[in-house]
């Protein structure tokens, strides 16, 4: 009798370190698994003016959101567009309407507007102009100005320097600018950065540059005024500064998923309030006037917190 309850103890026993090891492997697996869990990935692409701002925020993002990958490119504002368009990437970035632009299939594009950036008139640091009317602006980058000498400079070529086409700071210097008239003949450049560094270092040089690329770049180019007016964030929001574009998000359909918290977070008190202005953009809230694709300008009633504590 003995003996068979001691052989039942042992089987019990067993029975028990047995699930005690499993459970341990069931542990160790699931650990595993949840270690080696992929990250939820989306990719942002497009507009080089925008790019900036959006790789800050990816790695303030991160801080809050590690099991999230937020990949981001440049190649332009058409680039960024189409890639949406085609469901290459989850974000397309643009520095103007997809309704200005050829998208084959822009009506089921949604678009966030997540700040404003201006676009400056710079030259080479040597230039003695300082000022320019709009009129004379036009037609230095029509061809019908052809020399420094014209616009009280001294006698020098002028170089006009331009991005390349389906760029967004193109985009918004044509239609602030130039209207209908077509650019001349120009060195045309791929992004800000290889635009701002033509211009540094070639004499009698002229480009439009965004906002973002000229917070270091005081010592190597000027800004030239239009009409006396200076390009920075103040004039851009009540427009009198008047070449500027929203940075758009555009999402294929509604933003849905990882892309759309991404978007959320761009809208939020994080980047609005602070990183913009850092980064050298204009918060949407900011904005006293608001246009559409069709350059058509709206008063908001937005003024800035001075001019209403003023009273």
């Amino acid at each position: 009798m003995k003996k068979r309850l001691m052989t039942v103890f042992l089987a019990i026993c067993t029975l028990l370190a047995c699930a005690g090891c499993a459970k341990n492997a069931d542990s160790k697996i699931q650990t595993k698994s949840s270690t080696s869990a992929k990250k939820a990935e989306i990719t942002v692409a497009g507009s080089t003016a925008f790019e900036t701002l959006v790789k800050q925020a990816v790695t303030s993002y991160a801080q809050f959101n590690p099991s999230v990958k937020v990949n981001v490119l440049g190649g332009g504002s058409q680039a960024g567009l189409n890639q949406v368009d085609q469901g290459k990437v989850e974000i397309g970035t643009s520095d103007f309407f997809a309704a200005q632009q050829n998208i084959v299939n822009r009506d089921h594009l949604s678009d966030y507007k997540v700040a404003v950036v201006g676009i400056a008139v710079v030259a080479n640091q040597k230039l003695k102009v300082n000022n320019l009317s709009a009129s004379q602006l036009k037609d230095i980058f029509s061809g019908k100005i052809t020399n420094w000498k014209q616009v009280g400079g001294k006698n020098q070529k002028i170089t006009i320097v331009s991005r390349a086409d389906g760029s967004g700071s193109r985009k918004a210097f044509e239609l602030n600018v130039m209207g209908k008239t077509p650019i001349a003949a120009a060195e045309e450049l791929s992004s800000n950065k290889h635009l701002e560094e033509y211009v540094e270092k070639t004499p009698g040089a002229i480009g439009y540059l965004a906002f973002p690329y000229l917070k270091n770049s005081k010592p190597k180019l000027k800004k030239i005024k239009i009409d006396n007016v200076t390009p920075t964030a103040e004039h851009v929001k009540d427009n009198s500064w008047k070449i500027w574009s929203y940075e758009h998000m555009y999402t294929r359909g509604m933003s849905r998923g990882e892309a759309s918290k991404f978007i959320t977070y761009m809208l939020g008190d994080d980047v609005q309030d602070g990183m913009l202005q850092k980064a050298g953009y204009i918060s949407i809230h900011d904005m006293e006037v608001q246009k559409d694709e069709h350059g058509a300008m709206v008063k908001t009633g937005n003024k800035p917190a001075a001019k209403l504590n003023s009273h």
